[in-house]
Formats: C-alpha cells, sequence, structure tokens
C-alpha cells in the first residue's frame, strides 16, 4: 500500500498523488480470491460492433463464453480498460468539458465476478460497497462526502422510458440501499432514482444481463450546495431477458426472468478520481493529459478542446489498430470521420506529430503509442486529400 497522504480537502500544497500512482495503487488493491490479471481490451473489438470500448466486460466475455448470458463456469479477472464515449467527446464543447475526455480508463477495484452459479448479492454486495468505502477512506475521503445512487423500482417501460415496453416490475435495491447505511453513509446523502442510471438494461445485439447500478458521486462544492462528480460505479446482474422471436432484436424481449449465474463489479474512472484527490478545476489538468495541452499552447496558442481530445482518441484508435491489426467497421470508420473533422486543417501535420509524440510519452503504460503516431497522421491526411 502506498504512503501516501492524500485527504480531499486537505491536501496540502505539493503532496499530490500522481495518476501513475493511482493507477498502480487500484491495480495493486487486493482482489477477490482466484482472480487473474488481463490485458486490456483492444477500442475495436468485438464486443461493441456499432461504436468504440464503452466499457468493462464484453469483450472478454464473448472471448471466454461466446455469449453474454449463462455462464457455464466461473471468471474473475483484473485489468484497467480503455473507453472512448463519442458523446463525451461532443460534450468537450460544452460548459461541461471540464469534467469530459476523449478517451478515459476504467479499472475494477478487486476484480470483476463473473459466476456460473448465483451467488448471495445480499452478502456480496454489502463487501463489495464495504471495500469501495475502505479504498475511498485510504484515500481520504469521508463517508459524508459520498453520494451514492440506487434505484428504488418501478415498472421497466417507465424506468426505460419506454426503449423497453413490457410488463415487469423492478422492485427496489434495497440491497444496495442497506449495504451503503451500514458502511456509514448518511441517509441524507443516498440519491433516489428510477431511470436507466440505476438499472443495467441491456441488450448488446444479443441476450444480455439485468441488474441494478450505483454511480458513486462524491461532493466536489461546500456542504450547502452540493457538486457531484460520479467517480465510481457497483454493478450487479439478477436477470435475463425472454424473447418472442429473434433474440438480436431488443423490441423482442417480452420479459425477464432470474437467472441461475450473475456478475459483480466494482469500477472506478480514474481520470475523474485523480481530479478530486489533487483538487483539479478541471480533468484536462490531469498529469498525462496535460502536457499535449501545454504543447498546444506553445505551437498554435488558442485551445480547443474539442480538437485535442478528438485527437487523443484518434491516437489512441489508430495505436490499437496498427498494434492488434484491426479492421474498423462501418459504424466505426462514420465515428472516425466525425473525428477527423474537429481537426482543423489549419493545423500542419508537423504540429500534429509534435503533439502525438507528447502524448505518447507520458503515457508509458500504453506502450503502442509511439506506433500509432504514423498511422494517425497519415489517416488525417487522407481525409484532408478526400475534402480537396
Amino acid at each position: 500500500m502506498l504512503g501516501i497522504g492524500i485527504f480531499c480537502g486537505k491536501t496540502e500544497e505539493g503532496n499530490k498523488m500522481k495518476y501513475q500512482e493511482l493507477r498502480d495503487l487500484v491495480k495493486n488493491w487486493k482482489k477477490h480470491k482466484g482472480c487473474i490479471n488481463k490485458e486490456r481490451s483492444p477500442l475495436i473489438n468485438p464486443g461493441f460492433l456499432g461504436t468504440f470500448n464503452l466499457s468493462f466486460t464484453e469483450d472478454f466475455w464473448l472471448k471466454e463464453y461466446g455469449r453474454f448470458v449463462d455462464f457455464d463456469h466461473d471468471l474473475i479477472f483484473s485489468t484497467i480498460q480503455s473507453c472512448i464515449r463519442p458523446q463525451d467527446i461532443m460534450l468537450t464543447n460544452t460548459k461541461d468539458s471540464w469534467k469530459y475526455l476523449g478517451v478515459f480508463e476504467m479499472a475494477d477495484l478487486n476484480g470483476f465476478l463473473t459466476l456460473a452459479k448465483r451467488p448471495d448479492f445480499d452478502k456480496l454486495q454489502k463487501q463489495q460497497i464495504k471495500e469501495l468505502m475502505k479504498f475511498l477512506k485510504h484515500l481520504g475521503f469521508s463517508p459524508n462526502q459520498i453520494y451514492p445512487s440506487y434505484n428504488i423500482g418501478g415498472k421497466v417501460r417507465d424506468i426505460t422510458k419506454g426503449k423497453y415496453n413490457f410488463d415487469f416490475t423492478i422492485p427496489e435495491d434495497k440491497i444496495s440501499k442497506q449495504g451503503f447505511l451500514e458502511a456509514g453513509i448518511p441517509e441524507k446523502n443516498l440519491i433516489k432514482d428510477k431511470t436507466r442510471n440505476t438499472l443495467l438494461a441491456l441488450h448488446i445485439y444479443r441476450p444480455s444481463p439485468w441488474g441494478y447500478r450505483n454511480e458513486i458521486n462524491i461532493n466536489i462544492g461546500p456542504d450547502e450546495k452540493p457538486l457531484l462528480l460520479d467517480i465510481a460505479t457497483i454493478e450487479y446482474t439478477i436477470w435475463k431477458p425472454e424473447f418472442k422471436g429473434d433474440n438480436s432484436i431488443a423490441s423482442n424481449i417480452i420479459g425477464l426472468k432470474n437467472s441461475g449465474d450473475g456478475f459483480s463489479i466494482v469500477a472506478v474512472g480514474l481520470e475523474r478520481l485523480n481530479v478530486i484527490i489533487n483538487k483539479l478545476k478541471i480533468i484536462q489538468d490531469v498529469d498525462y493529459v496535460k502536457p499535449i495541452y501545454e504543447k498546444w499552447k506553445e505551437i498554435i496558442s488558442k485551445e480547443n478542446i474539442l480538437t485535442i481530445e478528438s485527437l487523443r482518441a484518434l491516437h489512441r484508435i489508430y495505436s490499437d489498430i496498427t498494434s492488434y491489426k484491426l479492421i474498423p467497421g462501418w459504424h466505426q470508420n462514420k465515428k472516425i470521420k466525425h473525428l477527423l473533422q474537429n481537426i482543423p486543417k489549419d493545423v500542419s501535420l508537423e504540429k500534429i506529430e509534435s503533439l502525438l509524440l507528447v502524448h505518447a510519452k507520458n503515457q508509458p503504460w500504453h506502450k503502442n503509442l509511439k506506433q500509432g503516431i504514423n498511422p494517425t497522421i497519415e489517416r488525417i491526411n487522407k481525409y484532408r486529400n478526400s475534402k480537396k
């Protein structure tokens, strides 16, 4: 365990936690018994056919089971996933840009559990919550600063706003609610929710598990006027869908039934957590991200968050395409073109190269970034030539 001495709201100037320190702390946090380490998924993988890697486990499930339900053996693993959410990139051009990146990292705290036999979730989830509170206490957070959400239940069609239109009543997530209270979270901090933010209502081109989700928020504002930033999620699944007709079509779901298996995870967003620990005003000031912004100001002057985050995402995508020998699909190519549109043509290829060199240098944990510089530049150049 690292001797950090970090206390949110009490951090002394100069006593900060570097991103790689936080990354290593999470990576080395005590894991569940039987947990194995896995290399992250490529940003383009079969788990997300229409976009880039958005989450944690889909790629691993397909490789291990060939499906997302009916698990016939246990899989407990740990990794730090890279994620690109196209909607987040567009938000970097809004007033909320301070909390969004073009590409970010998500890590499990103590291992992702996929269990062939449904566990005692009352016991397991309370243990998961307790472990997250232990971790946050280690970083200096008090229960008073933590605001978790939980689902209060309701009709599926109401919770999903009509995305799924079948008769099923989701019970209140009493397990999570009680777990947070037992962990010392004040009841007034619990956020009652009845949206998909706290219900895992999934259909990823095939039968997918359903369950509960908790967003873990930290108050970064004054007590009298909280400003919440979500830094972690806790999830567990207890249902699987029933279909009438083709099970690759979400609208063919006609109900839910209890599953004999289940999964559970505590996942943390590393960059956002680093923002709070170090009392940063914007996420772009995280120490491995900031240098490309500083280089931009040096060679171009006027800052453009949307452009820089689009460039960062393109660099990560083409580094993975090159090192994993990937072929983007039609939908992914369309999203890549949207990113390319965000790179002004008056930013020369020479300047882009200097920016990408800085980007690669400050992420030694992604060893393929240097290899991806030329392919990224070539793709930008090809796009520009196609517009002449």
